[in-house]
């Protein structure tokens, strides 16, 4: 048979290959069910059939079907709710004459097997009575005669012919089945899940972890039975231990994904972000400007008043070349590499008198010179373009706070940089994000490694604790240069 990559246009050969053979792209499947293809994601195989996991559904309710399912004239079925077929019973009486067993010692009793139970293990032999305490006995103790037992497949009795024996059961050869695909095994190795047998292919398909990455099944860790996988905490993306230093969205630091059609964009100096971070970009100075007046207004609303500053945004290369140039001993941005610790996205300028900013052009954003009007000991503040709004809300609130304490006489001059950090996090933490997206912020500042922005909001998020008040938060590190 075969079939034809979309891609590339290759035939294959092999029906059942997953992948084309010539651009290893993914093949495209038609579910059955809703006849939409299935490109990527989880799936299920079944008869040889493939669907979509909330395709697979009962005949009867409609609801999608567990592992465990039956097959009634072609429809696939939940076990309750599988139609019962229609029964004739026929009665047999049969007349057995009783030979009176006469005695020599009427008051001699037959013996009898006084471990007699219903209860725990063990059995009862049909035949003569006798109690076999080895519940995995085939035969009878007493009388060796066969064990009759119960299939658990088809709950009908197994009295002769071949069996298969499984964890303590006994089934009929043609009852011993994949709870997935139904079919037999060809082999004495299976998987087991909550009592259930599955083909290892099938335990794989229905529960393998794949990656979020390249859409694979994620690997077993050589020489062992274990699989393990890194995770993201935004989105919970699972992908593979491989895929650790690949390119990062600069915003919520998922892992690009290696399948076609799904790599992240691209930023005018190089960094990537992801499709949904692009929802809420602030590609350009002009469109900074409404972050800037709601991060003012809130400014003021806790006691901090600022005066008119600029606010550029600007490409990386610019914001690294100011910090190197102001000698700051920061972490900047690493490329698309991944996020340890604090990482600078803003900065206070106060003797450039010109920055090179972005100005949107079209879809994208291209670099424009400002001159900036040195009236003052901050002439500007520069944040990194191509952030989610609520991420370049909470750089340019943290860029704010330093210059309220350089513009702020009743401040010491040499604060320590946790102080300002406690200020400008309880701000950003009061606003309105996108909510996705806040939590992880907020999941970065609480795990942030770094003695300064890690342990100092820590230290400052006590402090506010004990006092439950920014004012006189404001008031200790006014007077003392340190929390209350």
């Amino acid at each position: 048979m075969g079939w034809s990559c979309v891609q590339c246009t290759f035939l294959n050969a092999n029906d059942s290959a997953a992948n084309c053979g010539a651009c290893n792209a993914i093949r495209v499947l038609k579910c059955p069910t809703c006849k939409g293809e299935i490109k990527y994601g989880k799936r299920l195989h079944v008869n040889g059939k493939t669907y979509h996991p909330d395709c697979f559904c009962c005949a009867g309710c409609k609801k999608p079907l567990p592992s465990r399912f039956q097959v009634v004239n072609g429809g696939n079925y939940h076990p309750e709710c599988a139609p019962k077929p229609k029964t004739i019973t026929k009665t047999t009486t049969r007349t057995t004459p009783v030979k009176e067993n006469r005695s020599a010692n009427a008051n001699i009793k037959p013996k009898t097997n006084t471990n007699t139970s219903t209860k725990g293990k063990g059995w009862n032999c049909p035949t003569c009575t006798f109690f076999n305490a080895n519940d995995a006995a085939p035969t009878c103790t007493a009388c060796n005669a066969i064990r009759i037992m119960k299939c658990p497949g088809c709950k009908k009795e197994i009295k002769f012919g071949q069996r298969v024996n499984v964890d303590g059961k006994a089934y009929h050869p043609d009852c011993f089945r994949c709870a997935a695909c139904h079919g037999k095994f060809a082999t004495n190795k299976f998987q087991i899940k909550d009592g259930e047998y599955y083909h290892h292919e099938c335990y794989k398909q229905l529960y393998n972890p794949r990656c979020d990455v390249c859409e694979d099944f994620i690997p077993y860790q050589p020489g062992t039975q274990k699989i393990s996988w890194k995770v993201m905490p935004f989105g919970d993306q699972k992908y593979c231990a491989e895929h650790e230093n690949r390119d990062r969205c600069c915003s919520c630091q998922r892992v690009e994904p290696t399948v076609p059609g799904r790599e992240f964009h691209s930023l005018s100096d190089g960094r990537k972000i992801c499709h949904d971070c692009c929802n809420y970009l602030v590609l350009d100075s002009n469109e900074a400007q409404g972050v800037v007046k709601e991060v003012w207004a809130y400014m003021q609303d806790i006691g901090i008043n600022l005066p008119e500053i600029p606010v550029y945004l600007v490409e990386s290369p610019v914001l690294n070349e100011h910090c190197n140039a102001n000698k700051k001993s920061k972490t900047l941005m690493n490329g698309n590499k991944p996020v340890k610790g604090h990482v600078t996205r803003g900065l206070c300028l106060s003797e450039v008198s010109q920055v090179q900013h972005m100005v949107r052009n079209g879809k994208h954003a291209v670099p424009r010179v400002a001159s900036i009007e040195k009236t003052r000991s901050v002439n500007a503040i520069l944040i990194l373009h191509g952030l989610p709004y609520d991420l370049t809300a909470s750089v340019l609130a943290h860029e704010a706070t330093h210059a309220f304490i350089k513009l702020s006489d009743n401040f010491p001059d040499h604060i320590p940089p946790k102080y300002k950090h406690m200020m400008e996090r309880k701000g950003s933490k009061k606003r309105t994000y996108e909510g996705r997206l806040r939590k992880f912020y907020m999941h970065q500042l609480k795990n942030d490694i770094s003695p300064v922005y890690g342990d100092g909001f820590r230290e400052a998020y006590e402090a506010y604790k004990r006092v439950n008040s920014l004012q006189r938060m404001f008031d200790a590190i006014r007077r003392h240069g340190s929390f209350p």
